[in-house]
């Protein structure tokens, strides 16, 4: 397949796992350096890969000249480099403000997205951020949800990344106009044989069984948090006490009150239903 492939997801819903396995299993399921990066881009989000491709200073430019300048980088990173593993990418599937879409699909072969249930996004979210739960669940029910807007702090090395809520995030993967391989989350932990041979072979890979067991024991979360508690992580957020917390299902029903329970429902009940969580 030609062109990059996108993994996609809201964030906190299990993409930085997704990203590690693929990176063991593109070495036959070898060991994994959670900070380890080869110079290759893993991400969208950072203002470095966007800097150096299009040698611009993106601090010089407004969000919306970033933005409708980011398609040019995927054509760019597309045309360097046809072999780059999955990018990790939290923005919705939309257009830029100058009307295209922001993900060109002649430079697109495909998209991973991988969902998670909102009620533990809310949860993990609201930890990574270092914000209440009931600004998590604000920030997953709103329609102008971003991160690396000028002057956020935590994300001031980042673009802007638009995700919209929680739903509109969701729905725009699933219905894009290029070939998506969607699962969930609670699927990864439950049966990840299974999901993330699936996952190769919707990337075309040959991996043998035993290499995606490799792949998988190298990155099993007990092992990714080991690396972290020993040497941190950079992609955690400075407001979190940790980036791998829990890496389980169904947390949010020791987390989350009746009534916060009832708000993401009420939100996000056509959008559940349709993933399978209502």
């Amino acid at each position: 397949m030609t062109g990059l492939t996108w993994l996609a997801s809201y964030p906190k819903s299990g993409n930085t796992w997704a990203r590690l396995f693929l990176q063991s299993l593109a070495k036959d399921g070898a060991a994994v350096d959670i900070n380890f990066e080869d110079g290759r881009p893993s991400g969208v989000g950072p203002r470095a890969e966007f800097d150096r491709f299009l040698g611009v200073d993106s601090s010089d430019l407004t969000c919306d000249e970033v933005e409708s300048a980011r398609p040019r980088l995927y054509e760019m990173m597309a045309a360097d480099d046809p072999t780059m593993l999955p990018l990790k990418v939290h923005d919705a599937w939309l257009k830029t403000s100058s009307g295209e879409p922001l993900f060109p699909p002649a430079a697109t072969a495909g998209a991973i997205y991988i969902a998670r249930d909102p009620r533990d996004v809310a949860v993990s979210l609201a930890h990574h951020l270092g914000i209440t739960i009931d600004a998590a669940i604000n920030m997953l029910g709103k329609s102008d949800t971003r991160f690396g807007q000028t002057g956020d702090t935590h994300f001031g090395l980042q673009v802007r990344q638009r995700l919209g809520s929680w739903s509109q995030h969701v729905t725009s993967w699933l219905d894009a106009p290029i070939r998506v391989f969607a699962t969930r989350y609670e699927d990864m932990i439950s049966d990840p044989e299974v999901i993330f041979a699936a996952l190769a072979e919707s990337l075309g890979w040959s991996a043998s069984p035993e290499a995606v067991s490799r792949a998988i024991a190298s990155t099993r979360f007990d092992e990714l948090r080991r690396q972290e508690d020993a040497a941190g992580f950079i992609e955690r957020s400075p407001r979190a006490a940790k980036f791998f917390r829990r890496g389980e299902t169904g947390g949010w029903k020791d987390s989350l009150s009746g009534s916060q329970v009832a708000r993401i429902e009420g939100d996000h009940s056509a959008v559940m239903a349709r993933v399978g969580y209502l």
